[in-house]
């Protein structure tokens, strides 16, 4: 009997289970494809790796990988399409939210610390600069700029408001990226430092040091 009602449930949860079309089907392999090349980056290095190798640690034959990705380089260019959704995503989560600058900003490095210890988003800041097409490296560097000054206005905002201390808003804000991309080469989530306590550690000394009291 128990053996027939684990059946039951199991054929339950798969009839509940949503439907995935093709699009997100694709999405949800290429994000798997995107997590091996990810770490065989930071394993052996981008220039180390090959394909070959990839689709070894994927467990596929290289012809899939090009169903998925048209070179090694094009792994890096959609590991930083993910990572400016996300990015962009969290700033506009940040703004719609509201509130004085210097909350927008806590928030804002809350959420990109998360973000930053993601696997493909440390690949991407580890190997961004490693374009060999032009077209996609000044892409790149118009991504980041755009970045860039969206968290500038955050901290001008604050400025403005009173909750950020007079400063320079373009230099804190590229030494704030300069601090927290750091994070991405030593922090492990199998390590002994928790996320909560390295958000904790962050926003107590990037934030005290911006903080209007």
């Amino acid at each position: 009997m128990d053996k027939m009602n684990k059946k039951a449930n199991l054929s339950k949860a798969a009839l509940n289970r949503p439907v995935l079309n093709r699009e997100e089907k694709r999405q949800i392999k290429l994000d798997a494809i995107l997590r091996h090349a990810a770490a065989a980056f930071m394993d052996r290095g981008y220039y180390k790796t090959s394909l070959d190798d990839i689709a070894r640690r994927h467990k596929v034959t290289k012809p899939t990988l090009y169903y998925y990705v048209r070179n090694k380089e094009d792994i890096l260019v959609k590991c930083e399409e993910v990572a400016s959704l996300r990015i962009n995503g969290l700033l506009d989560e940040v703004v719609a939210t509201g509130g004085a600058g210097f909350v927008q900003l806590q928030n804002f490095i809350e959420g990109y610390v998360e973000i930053i210890t993601d696997d493909i988003i440390r690949c991407h800041i580890r190997h961004r600069g490693q374009r060999e097409d032009p077209i996609a490296r000044d892409a790149s560097l118009k991504m980041h700029r755009g970045i860039e000054h969206r968290v500038r206005e955050i901290i001008g905002k604050g400025v403005e408001d009173g909750s950020v201390r007079p400063c320079n808003p373009t230099i804190i804000a590229i030494l704030l990226f300069d601090a927290l991309n750091g994070i991405s080469a030593w922090y492990r989530d199998e390590g002994g430092l928790s996320h909560e306590e390295l958000v904790d550690q962050v926003l107590l000394i990037v934030t005290q040091g911006v903080r209007n009291n």
